[in-house]
């Protein structure tokens, strides 16, 4: 179970994004694109605005504000060579990229590094070439002392074996005012019980094994619209079947707040029916 702290944070609101083609080009200037004139273009779709300039694309998420900027010849591409960085290492020089861009996350800590390994294997079957080709160190903002976590809350930098940034996933919401003062916290046991109701709703469960209760903000991802940020639990948990062969990993994601301001996750999109086609006389 978490730690909880000596005072309830608060509720934040949370402005909504300026994202139009302004804004991208802006963007796109700060990583030093020339973004005007015939340097690049832009396409659009439903959720997002992307400016493209020679191998570089950056991405802005309509709903979240949130975007990526990649270097399409070298995220994640196999130029043979190998990344060597320690931890250490890769998580200075992604600092650096990030105070370079004056992108750098205030109050955060390094959630993790993970790296991307290749391999290859000969008529035996026996690996014969195995390299990391690339690192990403992971940010994770932390509000009043309280981290954020969910699907956005995080600050991704990816490095090539040269330590050149390739890619920088920015997936952290700017926050606003105040919007409430929380006056009580519900107990962590509580998010537990409320986790439980909803798996046995499903009605195929037949055991939960809980791993971990997290205290945190939560922030949606991507492509989802967010007015508040407001402290929460997550339950993460090991769905076991009936039959106890299946295993499955969960989330559990509640309000913490007893004076919550609603839902913590998204609604599901809603089902769409098509309706049955008309039968044809066949001649």
């Amino acid at each position: 179970m978490p730690e909880l702290p000596d005072s309830p944070p608060p509720i934040f609101a949370l402005p909504v994004p300026r994202v139009n083609e302004r804004t991208l080009l802006n963007l796109a200037r700060r990583f030093k694109l020339k973004a005007g004139g015939q340097a690049g273009s832009i396409l659009r779709d439903a959720f997002t605005f992307t400016y493209s300039e020679g191998a570089f694309d950056l991405t802005l998420h309509h709903a979240s504000g949130a975007f990526r900027f990649k270097n399409s010849n070298r995220w994640q591409v196999d130029h043979g060579g190998n990344v060597e960085l320690s931890d250490e290492d890769a998580i200075k020089l992604a600092r650096a990229h990030l105070r370079r861009y004056k992108l750098f996350p205030k109050n955060s800590r390094v959630l993790r590094v993970s790296r991307l390994h290749v391999a290859a294997a000969g008529p035996d079957r026996i690996i014969e070439d195995h390299r990391v080709i690339d690192v990403a160190v992971s940010f994770q903002p932390i509000i009043r002392g309280v981290p954020v976590d969910g699907p956005g809350g995080k600050v991704i930098v990816y490095l090539d074996h040269e330590g050149k940034l390739t890619c920088l996933d920015h997936i952290s919401r700017r926050i606003g005012r105040v919007y409430r003062k929380v006056t009580e916290l519900h107990s962590p046991e509580h998010a537990v019980q409320e986790a439980s109701r909803m798996w046995e709703k499903r009605g195929v469960v037949g055991e939960v094994e809980i791993g971990e209760v997290r205290f945190c903000y939560y922030e949606l991802g991507w492509n989802d619209e967010q007015r508040y940020l407001q402290p929460a639990y997550f339950v993460l948990a090991t769905l076991i079947g009936p039959d106890k062969r299946i295993r499955t990993g969960d989330i559990h994601a509640t309000p913490a707040a007893v004076n919550n301001v609603g839902r913590i996750t998204a609604l599901p999109p809603r089902r769409v029916v098509q309706k049955p086609r008309p039968r044809t006389e066949r001649h």
